[in-house]
């Protein structure tokens, strides 16, 4: 029969061993819901021909978000968020801002036009409060 000691040091480690990953997946998930309602969120993103080089992938907020993309080029660029059905133009020389309330949830990606070759550049990512 177990001794009153080794159970505690059972819990304990067992305690250890399952509460481990959740601090580990804790500090790196962005304080998303930390946020009030309304917070400005800025992106900024960089294209070189036509391709991402620098700036997230994803860009995640939550619904309710006011948010701001400024978008950096080489060359110009017709840019479309699909879903808010926002479109822009980035040039050189002019950063352009792409602004908008976050009120659909879901994925949406942002193509860049032109050109007879549409493609995705970046998600941009709506989550529920």
């Amino acid at each position: 029969m177990p001794q009153d000691a080794d159970i505690f040091r059972t819990q304990t480690r067992l305690g250890r061993v399952l509460l481990a990953p959740l601090l580990l997946l804790a500090s790196f998930s962005p304080p998303l819901l930390a946020r009030e309602a309304g917070a400005v969120r800025r992106f900024d993103i960089a294209l070189e021909n036509g391709q991402v080089t620098g700036g997230p992938r994803v860009v995640r907020v939550l619904r309710g978000d006011q948010v701001e993309i400024l978008w950096t080029s080489d060359r110009v660029v017709m840019l479309h968020l699909h879903g808010y059905d926002i479109e822009i133009s980035a040039a050189p020389g002019a950063p352009e801002r792409m602004t908008f309330s976050a009120h659909a949830t879901g994925r949406f990606p942002v193509e860049i036009h032109g050109g007879g070759r549409d493609r995705t550049l970046i998600h941009v990512e709506v989550h529920p409060r």
